[in-house]
């Protein structure tokens, strides 16, 4: 114990920092350039997937048009207007639930509003395709950004 000296916050930080020969410590945050040029304070990290892109297992064909995959960007724009519609469309559909952002009907009402995609092509994606779309837009509702 005799090898540590006492020393207290003020020596390592501010105009004292410069008389012990320390460099003040500044903390970097990381900054990312965002598709309108914008910045994010958090960049998404190499070989990370982007969460609002689903890509299907295999290619979906609806009306004569094959899908590989399912850009949910437009979660991105949804205003209060847009969320106050969507409870609206799935309280007319008759499920009942304490967390309807939580359910499959309202993911797809969503993925409906955001992709401009009728209701028919996400009542005939296979279930495993909606799964992901339903967590895709619970994460996005839900994340602590």
């Amino acid at each position: 114990m005799d090898n540590y000296a006492e020393t207290s916050r003020e020596e390592y930080t501010g105009e004292n920092a410069a008389e012990n020969n320390l460099e003040k410590v500044v903390p970097e945050i990381p900054v990312a350039p965002t598709q309108e040029g914008k910045t994010s304070l958090l960049p998404k990290k190499e070989g990370q997937e982007d969460e609002l892109i689903i890509t299907f297992r295999k290619p979906f064909g609806f009306e004569g048009e094959t899908f590989r995959e399912l850009d949910l960007h437009g979660l991105e724009d949804l205003r209060g207007r847009d969320l106050t519609a969507i409870e609206k469309a799935f309280n007319k559909t008759g499920v009942s639930s304490f967390v309807p952002e939580s359910t499959t009907t309202y993911a797809k009402i969503v993925a409906t509003k955001v992709t401009g995609l009728p209701a028919e092509f996400f009542e005939d994606l296979p279930v495993g395709e909606i799964e992901k779309i339903k967590n895709a837009v619970v994460g996005f509702f839900y994340k602590d950004e």
